[in-house]
């Protein structure tokens, strides 16, 4: 009986011990999972889209490269555009013209690369214009997207007004939108940089822009022929003079002599 009794114990305690061994771990496991940190949902919606993000840049990419006629590529582009507008029609109508200024700054805008039809070109003071096409003065008053605008395709773009000294123009607001007659009133007062800021970035495109027309391999380029002494595209320069000045005369005296060295024509 004694000895029964010494076995079932050591069959119990056997028992047991196997029982606490394969328990311990499930708990070590179950303990572990309720201490991980959960993923947030918001990280994983944002994970989501930027999944969805990257597999639209590449669909676009893709129709890019696939797509013969650049002008359909362009058309798409330009259509782009019309769901961009009613975000602008929403902000300060100043506001929304600084936004656009600095988008053709940096390249955010459509590029034209198709050479315009000769048939297009002209010559006017020396200068040939590849088409009679051109952006006047008062969108890109400081000369800050001299280069982007005529990538759009212009056959010429007019910088300014520019004023000998900096001058912030007349109160806001001074741009106001008539919506039904699709057009704007413009009243800045030749609001400007001044003549120091402009001469600096005509500088700088002027070097760029006649290094790039050097370095042309293929001298029979249509777009290499057709321009200023600054390289490809005409650039104009509209001289202003400031509102406290008692001497106009000087005023558009300091900007020919200051800014006609990057200028095709004043």
């Amino acid at each position: 009986m004694a000895i029964r009794t010494a076995g079932k114990l050591f069959k119990d305690l056997v028992r047991q011990r196997v029982i606490s061994t394969s328990i311990g771990p499930s708990r070590h496991c179950s303990s572990a999972a309720a201490s991980a940190p959960k993923i947030p949902h918001s990280s994983k919606k944002g994970r989501r889209l930027l999944t969805g993000a990257t597999i639209g840049l590449i669909i676009a990419g893709g129709a890019y490269v696939s797509t013969v006629d650049e002008a359909t590529f362009c058309g798409w582009l330009f259509s782009a555009t019309k769901l961009v507008n009613p975000f602008f029609a929403l902000l300060d109508a100043e506001k929304a013209h600084t936004l656009a200024v600095a988008a053709a700054s940096r390249g955010w805008v459509p590029r034209e690369k198709r050479p315009d039809p000769a048939i297009l070109g002209l010559e006017v003071w020396g200068r040939k214009f590849s088409n009679p096409v051109g952006l006047s003065a008062g969108f890109d008053k400081n000369a800050e997207a001299v280069e982007g605008l005529l990538g759009m395709g212009f056959g010429f773009v007019e910088v300014g007004s520019v004023t000998p000294v900096p001058q912030e123009g007349n109160i806001k607001p001074r741009i106001f939108r008539l919506r039904q007659e699709g057009a704007i009133i413009n009243r800045c007062g030749f609001n400007s940089e001044g003549i120091v800021a402009v001469a600096k970035r005509l500088g700088a495109q002027h070097g760029k822009r006649k290094l790039e027309t050097s370095s042309s391999s293929s001298p029979s380029n249509d777009e290499a022929k057709h321009g200023g002494k600054a390289g490809p595209g005409i650039l104009g320069v509209n001289l202003g003079k400031n509102k406290t000045s008692e001497d106009a005369a000087a005023d558009y005296v300091q900007g020919v002599h200051t800014l006609s060295q990057y200028a095709d024509y004043l």
